[in-house]
C-alpha cells in the first residue's frame, strides 16, 4: 500500500518480475483463466455500439464559406450539458437531442417561467491578451429570436456584440468574440443571454471555442468517445497485468518470509492514515478525505484489501493491528461500502482466532451495542443502511446500465463508455450527472462490455476460486469475497486498490502448490 502511489514504477517492476518468472520455469499459473478474461471482454468490444448522437461528418453550412481553423476547438458536441437558467429557479437541465447535431431546449421552464441564459457548465483555460471565438448554430420554431452570448470567467460576465448570420433554410450561426484581460483564467461555453422572441423552443449544434477574432470552419471537439484500440489495449491490459502480478507474488513470497511483506504493506498503511488524518483535520470533523488514493471510497477499499493481505501473510496478531488502522482509515473515507466489507473481514478474522474466538466476538458485540447507542461515532458510516441521495443516485445508475444491456447484450457500449451514455440518456430527473461508472461490478460490466465481458469474469472468479480452493487457501479465498463485497455498490475491482492486493493474496495462497519444481497450472 505504502507503493501503490506510485503507480508506473511498481508496476512496470512487478510486471517485469512476473515475466521473468513465467519465462525462467516456463509455466504460467491460472494462464487460462486470464486469457479466458481478455479473449471474452475483448470479444465483446468488437462487437460493441458506443453511444454517438453525430453524424460522421459536420454539416456543410458549418464547414464552407469559412476559412480552415488553426487551433483546436475545445468544446464537445455534445450538449446534453445545455441548462436553461432563471433567478427564481437557477438551472436547469432540459436539452433533449433531436438529430443533425442539434439539441433541443424550451425557452420556458415547466413552471411557464422564461430562461433569461443558456449555458454549458464547463470552463476552459484562458490566456490574457488573447482573443477567443464563441460560435455555434441555431434553429428555432418563431419568426424572431434575438441572442447575446456572454463570456463568464473569473471575472463575472462580459457580454460582447454578438453576431447572428442565416447559413441555410431555419439555420442561423451565432457568434462573437472577446480578448481576454488579466484575471480572466478560464471561460464558461457555451454561454449566452436569452434576448427574447417569440420562439418556444431552441436547437443549438455544432458550437466551437477557438483562438482568433472570427469563426473558422467548425472542427470535430473532444467527444469523450474511446476508439476500439484503447478499449481492447485497457480490458487486455487489465487481465495480462494482473496475470503478470500473480507471478511476481508467487516468486516474492518464495523469495522472503510472508511476514516482512505483511510489516511492509503495514508500514504503508501507517503512511496512509497519517497522510489521511491530516487532510481530516485540515478539512473539518464530517469532511471525507482520499489520503494519497484518487477519490475517498478507494481509501476505504484499500484499506481493506491490505488489512485483509496483512492478515494472509502476517497471521492473526499482524491482522489484528491491520484491522484497526483499516477502521480508522474508513472513517476518515466513509466508504459505506468497505465498512460492511470490514465487518465481514472481521468475522473472517475472529472465527481464525480458535479459543480467543468468545473473547473477541464479545468485544465486537459490545462495541456494536455502543454504536447502536450512539450512532454519531461512526459519522457517515451510520448511514450504511440509510437509502439517501446517494443510494437513490446508485438506483438511476443500475437502472441506466440495464437500458445499455438491452441495447447491445453481447458487447454493450464500450468500456469508458458508461458516463457519456447516462448523459445522453438520463432517467427521469438525475440526482447526479455524469457518474463515472455504474458503481456495481456486474452490471458495469453488462453495460460496457455486454455478457461477453461478463462471462470473461465468470471464468476468472471460477479459476481462481477453484484454485484457492484446491490449496486450502481459506483467507485468501475469503479476501476474494470481500473484493466482490466492495464491488456490490462501485466499481473497484480492477483499481491498484483492490486489484493487486487481491492478486498477492491469490499468490501467496498458491505459492506453495506452485514452487518451481512443481508444474504449473
Amino acid at each position: 500500500m505504502l507503493l501503490l502511489p506510485l503507480k508506473a514504477p511498481w508496476f512496470a517492476t512487478a510486471a517485469g518480475l512476473g515475466l521473468w518468472r513465467v519465462l525462467r520455469h516456463r509455466q504460467g499459473v491460472l494462464a487460462w483463466a486470464f486469457g479466458a478474461l481478455a479473449v471474452a471482454g475483448g470479444l465483446g468490444q468488437l462487437l460493441a455500439t458506443p453511444p454517438n448522437l453525430l453524424p460522421q461528418v459536420a454539416p456543410g453550412f458549418a464547414t464552407s464559406n469559412l476559412p480552415p481553423g488553426q487551433s483546436p476547438n475545445l468544446l464537445s458536441p455534445f450538449l446534453h450539458g445545455l441548462l436553461g437558467w432563471n433567478p427564481e429557479e437557477g438551472g436547469q437541465r432540459a436539452a433533449k437531442a433531436v438529430g443533425d447535431g442539434f439539441w433541443r431546449i424550451p425557452q420556458h421552464s415547466p413552471a411557464g417561467r422564461r430562461y433569461v441564459e443558456f449555458f454549458v457548465d464547463r470552463w476552459y483555460p484562458l490566456e490574457a491578451g488573447k482573443t477567443y471565438t464563441q460560435s455555434f448554430y441555431i434553429r428555432h420554431d418563431g419568426s424572431q429570436a434575438r441572442f447575446t452570448i456572454t463570456f463568464f470567467t473569473q471575472r463575472g460576465h462580459h457580454p460582447v456584440p454578438t453576431q447572428m448570420e442565416a447559413v441555410a433554410p431555419g439555420v442561423w450561426r451565432v457568434w462573437a468574440s472577446y480578448t481576454a484581460q488579466e484575471g480572466d483564467r478560464a471561460v464558461r461555453a457555451i454561454d449566452f443571454f436569452n434576448e427574447g422572441g417569440d420562439f418556444t423552443y431552441l436547437e443549438v449544434g455544432w458550437a466551437q471555442l477557438e483562438e482568433g477574432p472570427t469563426p473558422t470552419a467548425y472542427r470535430m471537439g473532444p467527444t469523450g468517445l474511446k476508439s476500439l484500440g484503447w478499449r481492447l489495449w485497457w480490458w487486455v491490459g487489465v487481465a495480462l497485468l494482473g496475470f503478470l502480478v500473480l507471478q511476481a507474488g508467487l516468486w516474492l513470497f518464495q523469495s522472503i518470509p510472508p511476514s516482512k511483506a505483511a510489516w511492509a504493506i503495514l508500514l504503508g498503511m501507517l503512511a496512509h492514515l497519517a497522510y489521511a488524518g491530516w487532510q481530516w483535520l485540515e478539512a473539518g470533523p464530517g469532511a471525507r478525505v482520499a489520503g494519497l488514493t484518487p477519490q475517498p471510497n478507494f481509501l476505504g477499499h484499500g484499506a481493506v484489501m491490505a488489512a485483509g493481505l496483512i492478515w494472509v501473510l502476517g497471521g492473526k496478531r499482524l491482522g489484528g493491528v491491520a484491522l484497526g488502522l483499516a477502521a480508522a482509515l474508513l472513517f476518515l473515507s466513509g466508504s459505506r461500502t468497505a465498512f460492511w466489507a470490514l465487518l465481514l473481514l472481521g468475522g473472517a478474522w475472529a472465527w481464525s482466532l480458535g479459543r480467543s474466538r468468545p473473547w473477541v466476538l464479545g468485544l465486537a458485540g459490545l462495541l456494536g451495542a455502543l454504536a447502536l447507542w450512539q450512532p454519531e461515532l461512526l459519522g457517515r458510516l451510520s448511514q450504511a443502511l440509510t437509502l439517501d441521495h446517494s443510494a437513490q443516485a446508485r438506483l438511476q445508475f443500475w437502472q441506466v446500465a440495464i437500458q445499455a444491456l438491452r441495447e447491445n447484450p453481447l458487447g454493450g457500449i464500450g468500456f469508458g463508455h458508461f458516463p457519456l451514455y447516462f448523459d445522453l440518456n438520463p432517467p427521469p430527473n438525475p440526482i447526479e450527472p455524469s457518474p463515472p461508472h455504474a458503481h456495481n461490478l456486474a452490471l458495469h460490466l453488462l453495460a460496457e462490455g455486454g455478457l461477453l465481458a461478463l462471462l470473461g469474469l465468470g471464468i476468472w472468479l471460477l479459476g481462481v476460486g477453484h484454485a484457492l480452493l484446491k490449496a486450502g487457501a481459506r483467507p485468501s479465498l475469503t479476501l476474494l469475497g470481500i473484493a466482490l463485497l466492495l464491488n456490490l455498490t462501485d466499481f473497484s475491482l480492477f483499481s491498484a486498490w483492490v486489484y493487486y492486493p487481491l492478486l498477492l493474496a491469490v499468490a501467496f495462497g498458491l505459492q506453495k502448490q506452485h514452487s518451481p519444481a512443481r508444474v504449473g497450472l
